[in-house]
């Protein structure tokens, strides 16, 4: 994992989900359809955190939160932000998704594994983050899994730069579903892409049982330029109309991120 390491320390993670409407969509779906299971009494394991958004979001909401990255310029970060906020009830440590040894059986309400699954390219390395959430979660528990959608890869690959419209390109995203860093032509780093279908046999295959499965950017990311020039009140339409369907399987298969809510 060295290299997504390398990616991220070059990489502002920060503003990730809130330079623009597009970017924003993400963050606003993704709380709103958590919303709906966490509670301030739940104690949270947040994987793979980034520098904390959603970790603040549900500290800031009284939930108990430990915060955890693979990257130690995250942590870093995080740590900064909890003792300048005066934060009581959140800490954050360094943490490989795949081993959660540290953490005791049904420590946890709530995992949200909401970054390590665009980067474990390996399916076993998946199974057994998968395996790690539920063994420290505690039963009737609720697992977040956030992924890349194999299908919208292409397509915004090749809106950015047309050589990528070739047909190793084709075969290598819908048939591996992967990419390596060590490729030549590599335009992020070590990732893994799932299809919705692909993510619920995942998860179904652990006996988590499924209570959602939306589109958190929807069509967003592909029409950026438009969403990203609409006055407040339209982008307020927009984000109700997202909401609304975003859980709709034709907006989910190619939306760049989803997110799957299941119960332990």
């Amino acid at each position: 994992m060295e290299s997504v390491i390398r990616f991220y320390d070059g990489y502002d993670e920060a503003s990730r989900l809130t330079t623009d409407n597009s970017r924003k969509l993400e963050f606003i779906t993704t709380t709103h359809i958590l919303d709906k299971y966490i509670s301030a009494e739940h104690k949270i394991l947040d994987l793979g955190a980034g520098t904390g958004i959603y970790s603040f979001y549900y500290a800031d909401k009284g939930s108990s939160i430990i915060s955890t990255d693979l990257t130690p310029k995250h942590v870093e970060i995080i740590q900064s932000k909890i003792k300048s906020g005066g934060y009581t009830n959140m800490t954050a440590e360094p943490a490989d998704a795949t081993d959660l040894s540290r953490f005791e059986p049904g420590s946890f309400d709530a995992v949200f594994c909401l970054g390590p699954m665009y980067h474990l390219r390996d399916l076993a390395d998946q199974r057994k983050c998968i395996s790690e959430c539920l063994r420290v979660l505690k039963p009737g528990g609720i697992l977040a899994v956030a992924y890349i959608n194999k299908f919208f890869m292409l397509p915004y690959m090749v809106k950015g730069d047309s050589r990528f419209l070739t047909d190793r390109w084709v075969a290598k995203i819908l048939g591996e579903g992967r990419i390596s860093s060590a490729d030549e032509d590599c335009f992020w780093t070590d990732a893994y892409f799932h299809t919705p279908e692909e993510i619920e046999q995942l998860l179904g295959d652990h006996g988590v049982d499924k209570l959602d499965n939306a589109a958190t950017d929807g069509i967003g990311v592909l029409m950026k330029d438009t969403v990203n020039r609409f006055s407040e009140e339209q982008f307020d339409s927009w984000v109700q109309y997202h909401l609304r369907t975003c859980s709709e399987p034709s907006i989910l298969g190619i939306s760049n991120h989803g997110l799957y809510v299941g119960r332990k």
